[in-house]
């Protein structure tokens, strides 16, 4: 009991002294911000292959933006998946790689889709 405590209060000191942060704003084709689009990262696990830094994180982290369109996330170091919808809009996605403290800016502009823009019109 006394070493499952010991790992958890290891992890807590360790992560958090490492951790990047992701952070951005999402916005339309025109450049307004979006607000209330999902952001979901995803530790992609295969980058181990290829890095010794790719601890991150096996849950996915989910944000969403705020009225300024803004968001920001705390991961450990890694290769990551970034998933970023909002109704009406394309869903985007890209790879990115965060490093130990790295403050990392992920800002994003979604087009309306066209699935969308055919029912409006």
């Amino acid at each position: 009991m006394n070493l499952i405590r010991f790992t958890i209060l290891l992890l807590l000191t360790v992560v958090p002294t490492r951790a990047a942060t992701l952070s951005g704003t999402v916005r339309d084709s025109e450049g307004a911000v979006i607000s209330n689009a999902c952001v979901t990262v995803h530790w992609d696990s295969s980058g181990s292959n290829y890095l010794k830094d790719n601890l991150g994180i096996r849950q996915d982290i989910a944000a969403t933006t705020d009225s300024s369109g803004h968001f920001s996330v705390e991961l450990p170091p890694g290769f990551y998946d970034v998933f970023v919808t909002a109704m009406a809009f394309t869903p985007q996605s890209d790879k990115v790689h965060l490093k130990e403290k790295e403050a990392k800016k992920y800002d994003v502009k979604l087009k309306v889709s066209p699935v969308t823009s055919k029912e409006l019109g």
